[in-house]
């Protein structure tokens, strides 16, 4: 009975009144009604028991004489009543119900029988007579389907995935004749990832003595899963095992319920397994080579809670940086490094490895491990650390912090630590390498080479410091590597760890003093290029000097010489010698000087040259001599070479 109150309220304080009326639910004179309820019938019964959950907007229609006259969906609770049914008791009309899951289409299979007083097949009921004034209950669909395709690493039902029984022997896809729904060989899983093979037997390529099987899943179109089967997740049986005998299941160690005695399931959710619940345990068993029959059906001709898992292709949805602030490290240093990451997939990604290749010569501290502030040890392996069994849900970062010492036998250079994120189960990468590089360095107590020295005013010119010679100040000197030294106001320098000689042998070592940096009128009393033996952690040590010369000077011109030549005038020959015996009085410096006008650039060149080796001859023919530095000069009177009239001229009027 259904009560209908209406209530009036008025003025203040509320007065009000109520009246009301009753109906009894039930026919309704000259139609009739259908009711019923759909829902995953975990057990077996037929009896929408607690927890089996309702088939919410599976959409249901009614036909009449083949025509469709009515189309609704079942509610939260799974249930739908179809009013106003004319009654066909008398006529011989015929009404059949159709029950559809969403989104389903010619390729979506049926995944359950349906239960009533009338005439039941797959998801369909037929025969259905109803009398005038009827209210028919019970016309239900209990859904049992064999399992569910799934995301072997989210754990989420896959739409779209394509199944296909075929015989074990032949490799032939079975006829539709083997099942009771046609769309069930070749079925496309809905967005529940549900699918069923419901085997009728008879046929010879399924007779009901048994014959094995297997079933085949295809990925959906796209890039999204890897196909074939599952290796994270692999089968318990496949075309390379026996194949799993269901006939035989029930009761035993391989039944999951016990319970439903005519049954066997793999496992014990009708769900697909929890990301709680490990790859390879007894939690993710599935079989797709199987032994069916038709001698117990249809427990002996179906495996339920048989769910089976495909993976994705998560190659890069892991972003993994690998950081450490230092640069140059030395020996026996610990260096930090952090590896980060970032989980881009959107989706919980399981059993996950961080796999840290560390530089030969490098080694782990005990202890230094710490993933999001909890100290996590991994497994040492050679030259390797391992992190396995972590987890990263969508989108999330986590971060691991560690130490390694560097050994005493690591030869300078450049160090790489690479890491990268994978799959523990199948090794494949879900991240691109991250590397981290540090340069070993010398250690400057230990390994490096210092270079001291002096430059001192050579007084006496003998080339050593002697009492009473001080110091330079402001020169400076050079390494071939470019590093450069000033001398202080006691003509001290100090290069540090100006190089790192060879282990076993030590290593040259050349410093060069930079002439055009001595005071005015300064000379070098010592070679301007030194080169010493370096040992390792040993200091060397340079000393130049530098003193103050008697400068010469020879003025030459134009006339000195013959026309257009290099030959000296005849009456200028004698001045050579004047000037070598004034050389020979105190060491000195020669400063050649030509003073040009209008000569020709290359002639004045070459007669500089030639006065040059004629005096350096001559100087060199007594071996009793110093060392003579010749400075030569030339200077032009016009401030340039002039311009060659024989010669084009460019537009800014120089010659080209």
């Amino acid at each position: 009975m259904v009560t209908n109150t209406g209530v009036v309220s008025w003025n203040t304080p509320t007065q009000t009144a109520s009246a009301s009326v009753s109906l009894v639910v039930g026919g309704v004179p000259g139609v009739a009604a259908l009711n019923g309820s759909a829902w995953h019938d975990f057990n077996f019964d037929n009896v929408h028991d607690s927890g089996e959950p309702p088939l919410i907007g599976w959409t249901v229609e009614l036909y009449h004489n083949g025509t469709v006259v009515y189309t609704g969906q079942t509610d939260p609770s799974g249930n739908y009543r179809i009013i106003g049914v004319a009654p066909n008791d008398t006529d011989g009309s015929q009404y059949e119900l159709r029950f559809r899951a969403p989104g389903a289409g010619i390729n979506t299979a049926a995944l359950g029988f349906c239960d009533s007083p009338f005439t039941d097949g797959p998801q369909w009921i037929r025969d259905i007579v109803v009398s005038s004034g009827a209210n028919l209950q019970g016309l239900n669909l209990p859904i049992d389907p064999d399992g569910v395709v799934y995301n072997s690493v989210a754990r989420v039902p896959i739409a779209g995935a394509t199944l296909t029984m075929r015989n074990s022997g032949t490799g032939f896809a079975l006829p539709t004749v083997c099942f009771n729904d046609a769309a069930q060989q070749g079925q496309v899983t809905p967005a529940d990832g549900f699918y069923k093979f419901d085997m009728k037997f008879g046929d010879p390529a399924c007779p009901g003595s048994g014959g094995d099987y297997i079933i085949e899943v295809t990925p959906p179109p796209g890039t999204t899963y890897i196909a074939g089967y599952s290796q994270i997740i692999p089968p318990t049986s496949d075309a390379t095992t026996a194949a799993f005998d269901v006939p035989g299941c029930p009761g035993t160690a391989n039944d999951a319920i016990l319970a439903t005695t005519q049954y066997c399931e793999v496992q014990t959710s009708a769900a697909a397994p929890a990301t709680s619940v490990p790859p390879r345990t007894a939690g993710t068993v599935y079989h797709v080579h199987v032994t069916l029959d038709g001698s117990q059906m249809p427990g002996s001709g179906q495996l339920f809670n048989n769910h089976i898992p495909l993976d994705p292709d998560v190659s890069g949805t892991v972003v993994l940086t690998k950081t450490t602030p230092l640069t140059d490290v030395m020996r026996g240093q610990l260096v930090p490094y952090t590896i980060t990451l970032n989980n881009n997939a959107g989706l919980a990604l399981t059993d996950v490895s961080i796999v840290d290749l560390i530089p030969g010569g490098f080694s782990y501290i005990t202890g230094s491990a710490i993933l999001d502030g909890v100290q996590t040890e991994p497994v040492i392996g050679a030259g390797t650390l391992t992190w396995n069994g972590l987890v990263l849900a969508g989108t999330e970062t986590r971060t691991l912090k560690l130490l390694l010492a560097v050994g005493a036998g690591v030869s300078e250079g450049e160090y790489v630590n690479r890491a990268q994120a994978m799959i523990a189960t199948t090794g494949a990468a879900i991240s691109g390498e991250a590397t981290a590089r540090v340069r070993v360095v010398p250690d400057p107590t230990f390994d490096c080479t210092d270079v001291i020295g002096k430059v001192f005013d050579d007084v006496n010119r003998n080339g050593r410091q002697d009492e009473g010679e001080g110091g330079l100040e402001g020169v400076h000197v050079v390494t071939a590597r470019g590093l450069q030294a000033t001398t202080d106001k006691f003509g001290r320098y100090h290069i540090t760890c100006a190089v790192v000689p060879n282990d076993s042998r030590g290593s040259n070592f050349v410093l060069k003093l930079d002439d055009r940096s001595l005071p005015s009128g300064y000379r070098l009393s010592t070679d301007q290029l030194l080169v010493k033996r370096a040992t390792r952690g040993k200091a060397i040590k340079f000393d130049f000097g530098a003193s103050i010369y008697r400068v010469v000077g020879i003025d030459l011109s134009d006339a000195v010489f013959e026309p257009g030549t290099t030959e000296i005038r005849i009456q200028w020959r004698p001045r050579i010698q004047l000037l070598l015996d004034e050389l020979k009085k105190a060491p000195s410096v020669l400063r050649l000087s030509y003073v040009a006008d209008t000569e020709d650039e290359a002639l004045v060149k070459r007669r500089v040259e030639a006065v040059k080796k004629q005096v350096a001859d001559a100087w060199k023919a007594d071996k009793k001599n110093y060392m003579l530095t010749i400075e030569p000069e030339i200077f032009w009177r016009r401030g340039a070479p002039p311009k060659r009239p024989d010669l084009p001229q460019s537009k800014s009027g120089g010659a080209k």
